[in-house]
């Protein structure tokens, strides 16, 4: 009875323990691809604490600001800056290959045109997958494997305010036509599969994909705040980014955006509880 006690107070303490992820049985700390919360506040160099360690080099014109949690870097359309990270097979998926990419941003001023947030795109404007704002409206698109069409989803529904911290969240499981979503503060938006524009091409002309076809591949690097050469500039401040190997539900992404990523990860979760299990078999 005393060894049936104890092994459930054991199973309860780790419970407790374990973030909410975790508990739910549903996601692994392996999944998250990339993850920079831009929290040095100083330097020239973003961590990436998903285990990957591919930490970012700020490059151009940026500052350090405050951010939704923490600190965030902060971009001028004007003046452009980036990050860059090296490159890495982790950042490569293809067909059949769930993906989340999410982040905070706080636009400073509305202009006409595209505005990158993230990017996996080597090669130009061809993405293996990227989101940016059309003027206002969050966008998901990439560059299918045959280097036809772009695919893309744009949501509609609700506009990225100004000098307002919004969360920016798109899911896919490439291949499949109905799994391109875009989520703002957490909601799933209405959206619309149409092109974007492309001087000296009609919209339907240059975007036709519906999202039926695998990604270009592309082992990154993974930029933020623009692509390239500084192209499409991000203009105000970017935080908490991350890129993971599974579509999350909308639920799920309402949990995770209610603390910085650290918190629902946990700091090491799996060294943590296996160092606190080892403490608790010795001293039951």
């Amino acid at each position: 009875m005393k060894i049936k006690i104890s092994f459930l107070v054991i199973a309860g303490i780790l419970l407790l323990l374990t973030p909410p992820s975790f508990v739910h049985g549903k996601r692994d700390q392996k999944d998250l691809v990339l993850y920079i919360p831009f929290d040095e506040g100083k330097g020239k160099t973003a961590e990436d604490i998903s285990g990957f360690k591919n930490h970012g080099k700020l490059e151009g014109n940026w500052k350090w600001d405050d951010g939704k949690f923490g600190k965030a870097i902060r971009f001028s359309i004007n003046d452009p800056g980036m990050v860059r990270t090296p490159a890495d097979k982790i950042f490569l998926f293809e067909g059949g290959d769930e993906i989340t990419i999410m982040a905070w941003v706080s636009m400073d001023v509305a202009r006409p045109g595209a505005r990158g947030i993230l990017y996996n795109s080597p090669n130009g404007i061809k993405a293996n997958y990227a989101i940016r704002l059309e003027t206002v409206d969050p966008s998901f698109f990439y560059r299918d494997q045959q280097d036809v069409n772009f695919h893309r989803v744009t949501g509609i529904w609700d506009s990225v305010p100004i000098d307002t911290w919004t969360h920016i969240a798109a899911t896919n499981t490439f291949g499949d036509p109905d799994a391109m979503k875009i989520y703002l503060n957490g909601k799933n938006q209405k959206s619309s599969r149409d092109g974007g524009i492309n001087k000296g091409h009609e919209a339907q002309d240059w975007s036709k994909g519906d999202g039926s076809k695998p990604p270009l591949p592309a082992r990154g690097p993974i930029t933020i705040g623009g692509y390239g050469a500084f192209a499409q500039p991000f203009q105000g401040a970017i935080d908490e980014v991350m890129i993971w190997k599974v579509a999350f539900t909308e639920e799920e992404i309402q949990e995770i955006m209610l603390a910085p990523g650290s918190e629902f990860l946990g700091v090491e979760p799996y060294q943590k509880l296996a160092t606190k299990w080892g403490a608790i078999k010795q001293n039951p």
